[in-house]
């Protein structure tokens, strides 16, 4: 009874698959993703049926398994772009570990990598293709269904046509014949796994781990070994990029966009008038909201607001204590959005701003700083402690103090970068640095985001050559943490 409803679900795969190509040519001239929905599924009205679910789960949900890392194998050459319509349940970062197992299998062991694929991507395609199909329900009961369920639709209807491919792969691998490359090949690979073994600690950020990837898999492309010249899995490859590259086109497709029109390049604003922010967008609501930066040389100065969609903002007050400048942007970002992988975002060109009330005490263009700074960037600056040295040079070492959890920080001496948009692992960073011996020296950091677990959160260890001492120092997107440091 099995193989009859395989038999059965492989021929209801196999003509949806068939009939791509024809569907990409009528979809393309559908702009509403509420109707191409409708008309998706009144076309292929048996996909959507509960017999034809009760069957694919019933024929598939014994081989998924959750070697997820596997998915990593689905479609190199995509690069990021794979990462965003496929792997989001890996998370932020990926174990080290798996992630050079998954690569030691591309080389050794194609027909393991080639079956752990397969499972991986049945049990990606069978949560895909339910979610799908509850959305479809909906719609067939109600007849009714938002721009974003649809566009969610759109998006995880590639997991039925999935299914098929991964079975096919999964069958071959187990009868194929083994690739052969010569010892040198192999080397080439094996070299590139050391490197990535020691270059990494215990954890590789998920887009660099994805970029990694391809540059492997084209190390062995070019060299002729491993899974790229294993048969079962080039074609299972070629399908899937297929399958891979029209969901990512589609997605581009729905993709939000923003665009500042005001303020823009040459524009003079000052800190004593309110402003106003114009814009346009594409494929964002009127009901949704957008978030408001200032920011300058790539740090917050102040946020702005949470305006709704309306394309106009006026009466904006600037805070009283900017400084004057030429390098100014406000950064616009999409809340809530429909794709949570293609989030829509603008910054604006450079733009001036004046401040003719601020009270700065200067030397020529040279803003004079005080011993504690209240604030920096719009950020309120805390003491947190006060350190004696021996020498003027030090050398200090800095590394996450929690959780690796991709925090991203800059470190402040005296209001000048010491290390600028540094993304914190285990490992200490060291550097050295040269103290103002005269007076004393405040140390600071400065956090570009708040990685998964807020805040942001880096221990510091400052070493004279004689003594050393650790500090640790918290900065979230409003305030930062300090400490200063005198010689002795």
């Amino acid at each position: 009874m099995k193989y009859l409803i395989l038999f059965i679900c492989f021929c209801l795969l196999g003509t949806y698959v068939q009939g791509q190509n024809m569907d990409q040519e009528w979809t393309r001239s559908i702009n509403d993703p509420i109707q191409l929905m409708k008309q998706i599924i009144i076309k292929n009205s048996e996909q959507w049926e509960d017999d034809t679910m009760n069957s694919i789960f019933t024929s598939y949900g014994e081989e998924g398994v959750n070697d997820t890392e596997y998915i990593f194998l689905q479609s190199p050459g995509l690069k990021t772009d794979f990462f965003q319509i496929g792997t989001a349940d890996v998370g932020n970062f990926i174990s080290k570990d798996r992630f050079l197992a998954v690569l030691r299998d591309a080389v050794n062991s194609e027909e393991k990598a080639s079956v752990k694929l397969a499972r991986a991507t049945i049990s990606e395609s069978l949560k895909e293709y339910e979610r799908a199909f509850e959305l479809a329900q909906k719609l067939k009961q109600k007849d009714s269904i938002n721009y974003e369920e649809a566009i969610e639709f759109l998006d995880n209807r590639f997991g039925y046509a999935k299914l098929d491919h991964a079975k096919t792969i999964m069958d071959k691998s187990t009868s194929a014949a083994k690739s052969v490359g010569n010892g040198g090949n192999i080397k080439k690979a094996v070299a590139k796994i050391e490197e990535l073994d020691k270059t990494y600690f215990d954890e590789i950020p998920l887009v660099t781990a994805l970029i990694q990837l391809n540059e492997f898999y084209d190390i062995l492309r070019e060299t002729g070994t491993g899974i790229a010249v294993y048969a079962p899995y080039t074609n299972f490859k070629k399908k899937l990029d297929y399958l891979n590259q029209l969901r990512i086109d589609e997605r581009r497709r729905w993709k939000s966009s923003i665009t500042v029109t005001y303020p823009t390049k040459n524009t003079v604003l000052s800190v004593q008038n309110p402003i106003d922010i114009t814009w346009v967008t594409a494929n964002i609501d009127a009901s949704k909201s957008i978030r408001f930066f200032l920011v300058k040389d790539d740090m917050m100065v102040q946020e702005l607001g949470i305006f709704k969609n309306k394309e106009s903002i006026s009466g904006i007050q600037l805070e009283k204590n900017i400084e004057p400048g030429d390098n100014f942007k406000i950064m616009a970002i999409e809340l809530f959005p429909s794709d949570k992988f293609k989030i829509a975002k603008y910054v604006t060109p450079s733009f001036s701003i004046q401040n003719d009330t601020k009270d700065r005490n200067t030397t020529g263009n040279k803003v004079v700083e005080t011993t504690k700074r209240s604030e920096f960037a719009g950020r309120k600056i805390s003491y947190v402690k006060e350190l004696t040295v021996r020498s003027k040079n030090i050398t200090i070492d800095l590394w996450d103090n929690k959780e690796q959890d991709g925090d991203i920080v800059s470190v402040y001496l005296n209001g000048e970068p010491i290390i600028s948009k540094y993304s914190l692992t285990k490992d200490k960073k060291q550097f050295q640095v040269q103290l103002n011996a005269s007076k004393s020296n405040d140390l600071f950091l400065y956090a570009h985001n708040l990685g998964t677990i807020p805040p942001n959160t880096v221990s510091i260890e400052v070493s004279d050559g004689t003594s050393s001492e650790k500090i640790v120092l918290n900065s979230d997107l409003s305030s930062s943490e300090a400490v200063l440091i005198k010689v002795k």
